[in-house]
């Protein structure tokens, strides 16, 4: 079976998402290290400022609050077995920031969940953002549906 020492996987706590940190744990190496990826999109940040919900910084901040909260409660009862878990949240564009994150940690291989909820014919398999992943990146994309 395929085995991957490095795993970037985007998270964001959706039932497929989880099912693709079970998933890349499966596929991760021993002593290998898996990454989890939330990205608060910009845009949504940018939409609840102008609707009159706070400050860019506070909504920010309370969107990474309740990510790490989210973190622990997707996590609770994962094994990790000999897989190192790091999370990490950051605020951007998802797919810009996917693709980013992989660059800068040069990590071999991404797992993430593909939902296709999109009417679009080259959305409706994998969605926009694995479809703008899969187009952009270099390293493998393993696409776990739901």
């Amino acid at each position: 079976m395929l085995k991957a020492p490095d795993i970037l996987v985007p998270v964001d706590f959706s039932p497929t998402s989880i099912n693709a940190v079970r998933v890349a744990l499966g596929v991760a190496a021993p002593g290998g290290d898996l990454t989890l990826l939330h990205v608060i999109d910009r845009e949504f940040v940018e939409d609840a400022v102008a609707a009159g919900m706070g400050s860019s910084e506070e909504i920010t901040a309370r969107l990474r609050q309740q990510a790490e909260s989210n973190f622990e409660g997707a996590l609770e009862g994962v094994e990790a077995g000999e897989v190192e878990i790091e999370r990490m949240v950051v605020v951007g564009s998802p797919f810009v920031e996917i693709l980013k994150i992989a660059r800068d940690l040069d990590l071999p291989m991404i797992v993430m969940g593909v939902r296709g909820r999109s009417t679009l014919p080259e959305e409706l398999l994998f969605g926009s953002t694995a479809e703008k992943v899969l187009r952009g990146t270099r390293v493998p994309v393993l696409c776990v549906p739901f």
